[in-house]
């Protein structure tokens, strides 16, 4: 079967909080979204299905729920493969759950989201 991740989620019309960042001195900075594009691109991809290949061949995949200034990627719900697993297929028995997980951006080879109209409910 073709896999749906990797595909470009459509831009949702969430618009019910400013961005804001919060810097390593605990300010925090509402964020123009129009100076800001890549913020734009990448809000589209919280609360999706998200996929993260590891330096190490190992994958995870969870919800992404946001990213800080360090580039950490922090995902919910996450379950793991073992590379000898990722690259068996998509079998539930060699999943192991992660739960929550933060990813530190040193270890990510390659990040993949789910289409959105592709998720079962």
């Amino acid at each position: 079967t073709e896999s749906n991740f990797g595909k470009m989620a459509a831009i949702s019309d969430h618009d019910w909080y400013t961005p804001t960042v919060h810097c390593p001195d605990g300010s925090k900075i509402q964020v123009e979204e129009e100076k800001m594009p890549k913020l734009v691109v990448v809000k589209q991809y919280m609360n999706k299905q998200m996929r993260i290949t590891l330096t190490d061949g190992r994958i995870v995949q969870g919800t992404f729920i946001c990213y800080d200034y360090q580039g950490n990627v922090l995902m919910n719900n996450a379950d793991g493969r073992g590379p000898e697993e990722a690259t068996a297929g998509e079998d539930d028995a060699n999943k192991m759950h992660l739960g929550m997980i933060m990813v530190k951006p040193h270890h990510i080879v390659k990040c993949e989201v789910e289409e959105a109209s592709q998720l079962i409910a």
